[in-house]
């Protein structure tokens, strides 16, 4: 198979070694693209959406691979059983898409009841705990019904691509959806190789414990059936060993070396901040669509940009976002008629009422602004709810101030990208409960979650900010993000997981 990763690069280096002649099986619950019916009966198909895509898309551009993912509408379950639509879907032999045909009901269980509204909002710890979540005897049924069923269905699908013969065959994992898969794959194949990813926060284990003894060490036994189980922080990463202390009584825990004991294996918890590819990202902020774009966004703006990209969701804090700008707005009248605010929202997971309800808070709020604040036929806030990856490139390649502002985030994306297509000396604006401060914070002005009026200020002073300053800035923010690219952060798994088949003895 041919790759674009030069032959005598790190991450072909690392590549080779782990996988010789095999492909990597890469378990994630979305696909690279999305499949939905059209009007005509006919199958469609786009880019993928989401953080965990938009990183992962770009791993077959460096490693063959086999893309593992679960069905997730019935567009989905006609393309699983149709070859000649998976073939038009990716037509490169880099990425082989396989989808796992997950039955609707059990989808519907695991992804509505549990991994979204539960799981989802558990770890990035905006539960109102006085009241929710309520896990009844309907949840726990989901549970088992939905979530453990699409954990083993997933795993079983996993397994099938495994190529006959094949020793040790190196499969990774991601995220929170399938937490439980490498169970039923260690049962099966003890000899795999195995990684899980989590790109979400970790909380502690006392707010664990709010759940029910059997989902919380579910989660934890099915972890540890991995040789890695990798996190974006090293604060994420402790909790991780904490919770396996109190939650795992037979496995011993080594705060030092950062694994576990368990079960006669040992599992290695180890730090994997995720990236970007860097030159992808800007080639895509440079086709003729993104500069076509960037001109028309020039055009309704004045003369200084404020820019905020996320998917509408409650932990973004793009609500507080807004209520920052408003207080800047009313601190700096000096700033009005001469700052326009662009926000980016992807609308996600709609079917969920919490998701509904917050995005008809994010209109209301800026409608409330443009109302108070326009003039002269302008107003200071546009919002573009469409999922447009060279649209938001553009908008952030000429951002004066990008504001990434989210209640807590395992990474953020946007704040890397920002970094490396911005070409106006932007400021980047951080809160500190974002995973990208850990490795951004000597280039950003960082920001309290909650803080409205310490946020208004940071944008006032990042618009305020001499050119020296803020050219300085952004410098360490792009080269950082440059050293730890992508492929920084694939090639260091690889290499953990080739000294895991090494320790074995296993050979290509």
């Amino acid at each position: 198979m041919k790759s674009t990763t030069s032959p005598t690069s790190p991450l072909a280096a690392a590549a080779l070694r782990l996988l010789g002649e095999r492909r990597l099986i890469l378990g994630v619950n979305r696909g690279p693209v999305t499949f939905s019916s059209g009007a005509d009966g006919k199958l469609r198909t786009r880019r993928g959406s989401g953080g965990v895509v938009t990183a992962l898309s770009q791993v077959g551009e460096h490693v063959p691979v086999t893309w593992v993912a679960a069905t997730m509408n019935d567009a989905e379950r006609r393309a699983a059983t149709d070859p000649e639509a998976m073939a038009r879907a990716l037509p490169s032999d880099r990425v082989k898409l396989r989808l796992a045909l997950v039955e609707r009901s059990v989808f519907e269980a695991a992804h509505n009841v549990i991994a979204n509204p539960l799981l989802w909002f558990f770890q990035h710890e905006m539960w109102n705990l006085p009241e929710r979540p309520m896990i009844d005897a309907p949840t726990m049924r989901a549970w088992q019904r939905g979530y453990v069923r699409l954990n083993e269905v997933f795993a079983e699908t996993v397994l099938d691509e495994v190529p006959p013969g094949d020793r040790e065959p190196r499969i990774m994992l991601h995220d929170y959806h399938l937490y439980l898969a490498a169970t039923t794959i260690r049962r099966a194949r003890p000899d795999a190789i195995l990684s899980h990813f989590t790109h979400i926060p970790w909380p502690s284990s006392s707010l664990w414990q709010v759940l029910p003894p059997v989902i919380r060490e579910q989660i934890a036994r099915g972890l540890l059936a991995n040789d890695i189980v990798g996190f974006q922080t090293a604060r994420y990463a402790h909790n991780f060993l904490r919770c396996v202390e109190s939650f795992v009584p037979d496995a011993r825990v080594n705060f030092r070396s950062r694994s576990v004991s368990h079960d006669g294996r040992v599992t290695r918890v180890r730090v994997y901040p995720i990236s970007i590819d860097v030159a992808a990202t800007r080639r895509v902020a440079t086709t003729s669509a993104a500069r076509h774009r960037r001109a028309e966004l020039e055009a309704i703006s004045a003369e200084r940009i404020l820019v905020r990209v996320d998917r509408l969701e409650p932990s973004k804090n793009i609500l507080r976002g807004f209520h920052a700008f408003e207080a800047l707005l009313e601190l700096h009248p000096e700033l009005r008629g001469r700052l326009t605010f662009l926000a980016f929202l992807v609308p996600s997971r709609t079917g969920i009422r919490e998701y509904r309800d917050y995005g008809r808070k994010v209109r209301d709020a800026a409608e409330r602004i443009n109302a108070r604040f326009g003039r002269h036929g302008r107003v200071p806030v546009h919002i573009f709810f469409e999922n447009n990856y060279a649209q938001a490139l553009a908008a952030l390649s000429v951002a004066d101030v990008v504001l990434v502002n989210p209640l807590i985030d395992g990474m953020n994306l946007v704040a890397k990208e920002a970094a490396v297509v911005n070409d106006r000396d932007g400021v980047l604006v951080l809160t500190e409960t974002a995973g990208a401060y850990d490795q951004m914070a000597d280039g950003v002005l960082p920001v309290a979650a909650a803080d409205i009026v310490g946020t208004a200020e940071a944008l006032a002073t990042a618009l305020a900010m001499p050119l020296a300053e803020r050219r300085a800035r952004l410098k360490r923010l792009r080269a950082g993000v440059e050293r730890e690219d992508i492929s920084w952060w694939l090639r260091r798994q690889l290499l953990d997981l080739a000294k895991v088949a090494e320790s074995r003895g296993g050979r290509r």
